[in-house]
């Protein structure tokens, strides 16, 4: 059960990569909690590791937005996307560029959305994650 939640911290920390960048350059990283959303199945557990928390994390953007988003987008189908691989995802606030990551099945486990293209460093940053 460790190693699995190891791979689930990996799979995540693609998307806080985001955060983290913003962090370096003098944003405070606010932890929004948990949020209930969309059942996701961990990539790589045989099914077992799964559930619908997802940890939120925002930079420059109030937790509010960041927690609305994080469930409604949490729902987004990534049919045919290989796990462990970021894709861009419509959906979300205007204004905001969004990627995500796909779970064993297809759906959401993890997101991050910020202000302007993913290549910048963006102030206005928020992820979600799959939790245990």
């Amino acid at each position: 059960m460790k190693a699995s939640f190891a791979l689930l911290i990996v799979a995540i920390a693609g998307c806080l990569a985001a955060s983290a960048m913003a962090v370096g350059n003098g944003v405070p990283l606010t932890a929004c909690g948990n949020v209930i959303g969309a059942r996701w199945v961990f990539p790589h557990s045989g099914g077992k590791m799964t559930g619908r928390k997802y940890g939120v994390t925002a930079n420059g953007v109030s937790c509010a937005l960041a927690r609305h988003y994080a469930v409604k987008l949490s729902s987004a189908k990534l049919a045919g996307k290989i796990a462990g691989h970021s894709y861009p995802l419509a959906g979300g606030p205007k204004g905001y560029t969004c990627h995500a990551n796909p779970d064993a099945n297809g759906k959401l486990l993890a997101g991050s959305c910020q202000v302007g293209p993913l290549t910048a460093v963006s102030k206005h940053v928020f992820s979600w994650g799959g939790r245990p």
